[in-house]
């Protein structure tokens, strides 16, 4: 990238007002549906210098979110010269990237009590970047700047801002996911207080059915929610088109784009995504895949390599098992695996011509629903949790929950007539737990059985 390019990417130097005219803010203002992230923009003091890091999947928004930032600071009086946005896509390597940022800091560097805002999008595809930006703050360089960097790799931003101890002042990690129901419904003007898994769990019988009644309405948006998922890109294509196929075709190939260029080999994940209809929602070992991919893979540790690959780059999610006795995760045990959302089951049929079943969708649906920001830490590999738990006998239970303490597991069972049976192994393990079922309400001693539509919306 030359120097000159930095007037291109940053025209608010020049003319402020540019902003209104920047593609992803009228993207965002024509898009039929807009979602503000307002978690993120609450997390980010902008008053205090420090070092942000944004995970996420791509194409989820964080760019968006980046200009979006950009306008609210030139609204609130920021010298536009304080802003630089850089993408990396354009920025050969690390080197290069601390000659931006030094030229620009010695350029623009605030000399007054203003701060400076420095955005890098997509950090990741640069190898190393975090020794520049570790070499830049040990020089104080960042010392009066709010330094915000988003990535689509959870293992590149996770391990390089652990090598950033006492250099991010204000800052977080933070973590930008598909929408929940509940989101999804605020932002049509629909809200209710979310509640936790322990309140759900306190709910009698009367409070279950009183809410039926009183908001049986908010199913139509269910249906439509489960039709997109919780990309509001993708939200936005349907209500706009009745149809995502163009997201499907980018979410496709930034998939496969993606894994050429951080692992060299599109061929061999294009295989696994097209067996993973195979595996979705099932128990497996690594081991076990050997026979799902005919070999075609290679070795047990190639086929980890690059399941752990997809969960780093929030594509899939690996479920880890839970011994209850211990409360420790089992790696070498059986696992599970789901896509993070229904764009990406999209991808999945697209690829191999199988469909996932709605029960499949309703369960990756409850796991992004229990799922929490501090548990993807290590991206979609789960081994915070959420978990899941079986026998030796055969008995299973899809998620387990961490909460203040104790364990609740979380059973889906999207049919029509629900029995004792269901949720036998649950209450003598766990002795309480969550029932997520198609239509059926009830309270048996410590289990409680809830719609779908209902639990994605209080808990989500």
């Amino acid at each position: 990238m030359r120097i000159e390019e930095l007037y291109v990417l940053n025209p608010w130097w020049r003319e402020p007002k540019s902003i209104y005219t920047d593609r992803h803010i009228v993207a965002f203002q024509n898009s039929a549906f807009k979602h503000y992230p307002e978690k993120l923009f609450l997390s980010i003091q902008k008053d205090k210098p420090g070092i942000y890091t944004i995970r996420g999947p791509r194409q989820i928004g964080k760019t968006t979110f980046l200009k979006m930032l950009i306008k609210n600071l030139l609204e609130s009086g920021i010298k536009p010269t304080n802003l630089i946005f850089l993408t990396c896509d354009g920025i050969k390597d690390r080197f290069e990237l601390s000659d931006m940022l030094t030229i620009y800091l010695q350029t623009y560097g605030s000399k007054s009590n203003q701060l400076n805002y420095i955005l890098i999008d997509e950090v990741t595809v640069i190898k190393d970047w975090q020794l520049t930006i570790k070499y830049l703050a040990d020089l104080g360089m960042f010392d009066t700047s709010v330094v915000i960097l988003t990535g689509s790799s959870a293992y590149d931003l996770k391990h390089s801002s652990e090598k950033m101890p006492g250099r991010k002042g204000q800052g977080k990690d933070l973590v930008y996911m598909p929408i929940t129901f509940n989101e999804y419904l605020k932002n049509i003007g629909i809200s209710v207080e979310k509640l936790s898994l322990a309140d759900i769990l306190s709910l009698s019988e009367d409070e279950i059915n009183k809410l039926r009644l009183e908001y049986g309405f908010i199913k139509e948006h269910f249906f439509r929610y489960l039709s997109t998922g919780g990309f509001p890109r993708v939200i936005g294509e349907f209500l706009e088109k009745g149809t995502v196929q163009e997201s499907i075709n980018i979410y496709k190939d930034f998939v496969l784009g993606d894994a050429e260029k951080y692992i060299g080999s599109r061929t061999k994940v294009l295989e696994i995504l097209r067996k993973l209809p195979e595996i979705v929602g099932q128990r497996f070992s690594w081991n076990s895949l050997v026979d799902i991919f005919s070999g075609s893979i290679g070795s047990v540790d190639t086929i980890q390599k690059y399941m752990e690959y997809l969960a780093y780059s929030f594509i899939t999610f690996n479920v880890f098992f839970i011994d209850p006795l211990t409360r420790c995760i089992k790696p070498k045990k059986e696992k599970k695996v789901y896509p993070i959302d229904k764009i990406i089951a999209d991808v999945i049929t697209e690829l191999s011509g199988e469909t996932l079943g709605l029960p499949q969708l309703i369960e990756l649906m409850v796991l992004r629903h229990i799922l929490r920001d501090e548990d993807v830490s290590s991206g979609l590999n789960l081994y915070e949790g959420p978990y899941f738990w079986y026998s030796e006998r055969g008995n299973e239970i899809d998620f387990v929950c961490e909460h203040d303490g104790k364990l609740i597991p979380i059973e889906v069972k999207y049919q029509k007539n629900i029995s004792k049976s269901d949720y036998l192994g649950m209450k003598k393990v766990f002795g309480n737990g969550v029932i997520v079922t198609q239509e059926t309400s009830f309270k048996d001693e410590g289990i409680i059985g809830i719609p779908a539509w209902l639990f994605f919306w209080l808990v989500g």
